[in-house]
């Protein structure tokens, strides 16, 4: 035993602990930039051992500015001292399967187990894993300019780590009311306390796991204002305030805005949709499904998904079917005029259960080289290959349009 103290001193064997918040830069691809201060004492060379990092962390990508590395090696932690299980999270695996789960009693020959599917009963365990997800420790050698007590910064990415955008709409006299949520999500098993956070919109290419990797010192760069801000090709969102990112899911505002909207009725050969439309005049919005509520809130009428939408950009939403209209879509005639020519004739009737009169958008896809040569109702051209028809059905009632088009695949 002796000898083995002996030699961890002789190595300077270091466990780093933490000295302040962390800061956390989450990607909705299951991707973090995390970057953590730790005070160490340093000797003129070492080795420090870098306890309590995620078990996905990129080696490839790790940065440890206040030192000079000379060697990185992943080692096994030491085994930990037997612990209360209650509240912790486990791995068991039984003969019955493997389970993952948060420890909510343990004894009379079982443990209990809330996971994502209930709780579960395991008897006569195999084996078990706490905690869980495991934790990656690092042996760091390194030359130090100075010694004694000193901050380094640890910078790395980690998997594990994700972020999504979810909206709720409230649909009122002409004004939708927007509020977004961001759910982070922390698989890691670690704890992050008082991080500051922030998140990036867009499509981020990850870098491989599999890829060598190398250790280097990079300063890190300041944290920006807290405020939507642009970001290389994507959009940053810092929250205004630290945040506790414990393994699970946390929720956070993201965004709210009060916009002018319309409500359109469009057929295009199935159901008659309901689609909500508005321009977004407040902030750049995250990609995200939108959940949409009319009576102050006590009724849900349909949902949809954004893109990632930018300042100005108009938003066009289908929401569901709509109930009390139907529309039918019939091909008159087909005729071939010559080898490489051809007339169709459509016509679309549209029906209405409703007491008021509406106006149902129809969209009509057209192939090839097309001429409309005949048509009941005017029509606008929308794109290359789509014509929109504005058609007044009287409530209760019926309507109909009819066009006749000429067209080639050349």
């Amino acid at each position: 035993m002796f000898n083995l103290i002996s030699t961890l001193l002789m190595c300077s064997f270091l466990a780093l602990s933490s000295l302040a918040a962390p800061r956390l830069v989450l990607y909705p691809q299951g991707l973090a930039l995390v970057e953590e201060l730790r005070e160490v004492e340093l000797q003129t060379e070492g080795t420090l051992v870098l306890t309590d990092l995620p078990q996905w962390i990129m080696l490839e990508s790790l940065s440890i500015e206040g030192v000079t590395v000379l060697s990185l090696m992943p080692t096994a932690p030491a085994p930990a001292p037997m612990e209360p299980l209650i509240g912790k999270y486990v791995e068991v695996i039984s003969p019955a399967g493997t389970f993952h789960g948060r420890v909510v009693s343990a004894g009379g020959g079982g443990i209990t187990l809330a996971t994502e599917s209930g709780f579960v009963f395991i008897r006569d365990y195999q084996a078990l894993r706490v905690p869980y997800p495991p934790r990656l420790q690092l042996e760091v050698r390194y030359r130090a300019g100075e010694t004694g007590s000193k901050t380094i910064t640890l910078q790395y990415l980690a998997r594990g780590l994700s972020w999504s955008a979810h909206y709720r709409a409230l649909l009122g006299d002409g004004t939708l009311e927007l509020v977004g949520t961001a759910t982070l999500t922390n698989d890691t098993g670690l704890t992050f306390s008082g991080a500051e956070v922030e998140l990036i919109a867009g499509e981020v290419y990850a870098p491989a796991p599999e890829a060598a990797y190398e250790v280097r010192a990079l300063a890190a760069a300041p944290p920006p204002p807290a405020a939507a801000s642009p970001a290389g090709g994507y959009h940053r969102y810092s929250l205004p305030g630290p945040v506790d990112v414990r393994p699970g899911t946390v929720l956070v505002p993201l965004a709210s805005a009060a916009l002018p909207y319309s409500r359109v009725y469009r057929f295009q050969g199935g159901a008659v949709e309901t689609v909500i439309r508005f321009r977004n005049s407040a902030q750049p919005l995250p990609a995200g499904e939108i959940s949409f509520y009319e009576e102050d809130g006590s009724l849900f009428v349909g949902a949809a998904s954004i893109g990632h939408t930018p300042v100005g950009e108009e938003v066009e939403l289908a929401i569901g079917a709509a109930f009390d209209l139907t529309g039918e879509r019939v091909q008159v005639s087909h005729v071939r005029l010559a080898e490489d020519l051809y007339r169709d004739t459509y016509r679309i009737v549209l029906r209405s259960a409703k007491d008021v009169p509406v106006t149902v958008e129809v969209l009509e896809s057209l192939t090839g080289s097309w001429a409309i040569t005949h048509s009941s109702l005017p029509y606008e051209v929308v794109d290359a290959h789509t014509v929109r028809f504005l058609v007044s059905v009287p409530a209760g009632g019926e309507a109909e349009v009819s066009y006749t088009v000429e067209w080639s695949y050349r």
